[in-house]
């Protein structure tokens, strides 16, 4: 029942179980940001804000599992020729299930688009590859770039902001 809502035997009240979180006493580092500065930046830059700024976001959570990038891994590796098809598509993913977890932690529901996480990590990929080889490149990137990254970026952040906002309460533990 780790990370879940149960109900004490005793008494009767509704908790959340200790987590891996709870045991290793680790919390994320979020900060609030302002999704209409997200917003401004990223079309600003070219969408290269956006993605800097979420690989980023790796760094202030936990490591719980043993592939957790780190934000330095999460940014090398999106370089890597054809590895990056797969890795533009984790890398958001994770962001997402790891921010779900903290969320779950904090007994907030998931909010973070773990959704939308694969589709635009291949579009970025495929984009990317796509401007190298083909004028329909341009295409699939300028929507990308338009539309779905800062979808996405806003969803994150917003997903990180309530968090923020929702003070960090210690889990009962079962004795």
């Amino acid at each position: 029942g780790a990370g879940k809502t149960i109900r004490c035997i005793a008494c009767g009240k509704s908790f959340i179980a200790p987590s891996e979180l709870a045991v290793m006493g680790q919390r994320h580092t979020f900060a609030v940001f302002s999704v209409a500065l997200l917003f401004v930046l990223h079309y600003m830059t070219a969408g290269v804000f956006s993605v800097v700024y979420l690989t980023l976001l790796h760094d202030r959570m936990p490591r719980l599992r043993r592939d957790d990038p780190s934000a330095t891994v999460a940014i090398g590796l999106c370089f890597i020729p054809v590895f990056n098809f797969y890795w533009f598509s984790f890398v958001f993913h994770r962001l997402c299930v790891r921010i779900n977890e903290q969320r779950r932690f904090h007994g907030l529901d998931e909010t973070a688009p773990q959704w939308l996480s694969i589709p635009v990590g291949l579009l970025l990929a495929c984009g990317l590859s796509g401007v190298i080889f083909t004028s329909g490149g341009l295409y699939l990137l300028g929507i990308l770039g338009a539309i779905v990254m800062p979808v996405f970026a806003v969803l994150v952040q917003n997903s990180i902001n309530e968090l923020c906002e929702q003070r960090f309460t210690t889990p009962m533990t079962v004795g």
